[in-house]
């Protein structure tokens, strides 16, 4: 047995590449066929009369759109090689990530100010709870 063979994506026989892929291919496209004849027919009906042939079309339309994704799933995908096209093929920017960056520590300091100010009033509730006191606004304790 070759080493790798029953790892993902490796070897013939996965479907992953060289004839195997060819052969789906084509066995993707006849099944995208019959798919597409289906959708025609369901499109091609008369409107339904009554709740059973309602549901009858909307079952068989579920029965499509679940077999067409069925088949897209099937269809190879070109493969990727280097890192930036597995990062969905977006290139790197340095600056756009330092924006990003600053801006997402922004939204965090600004959320801690908020919870250390909502930790203060409920200690201060807390406080003037267990004491009886009146709160800093004139405010009473719950």
């Amino acid at each position: 047995m070759r080493y790798g063979l029953c790892m993902a994506g490796n070897g013939d026989e996965t479907g992953a590449g060289g004839e195997s892929a060819g052969w789906l291919d084509h066995v993707c496209e006849r099944l995208k066929a019959k798919v597409e004849e289906a959708v025609q027919a369901v499109c091609d009906a008369p409107p339904p009369t009554s709740l059973a042939e309602a549901e009858k079309l909307a079952r068989a339309a579920g029965v499509i759109a679940r077999s067409a994704k069925a088949v897209d799933g099937l269809m190879s995908r070109p493969e990727r090689k280097t890192e930036e096209d597995e990062m969905g093929g977006e290139h790197f920017d340095p600056e756009e990530d330092e924006r990003l960056r600053a801006e997402l520590c922004g939204h965090h300091e600004r959320l801690d100010r908020i919870l250390e100010e909502k930790r203060a009033e409920a200690a201060e509730r807390a406080r003037a709870k267990a004491g009886g006191a009146p709160l800093a606004g004139g405010e009473t304790p719950d």
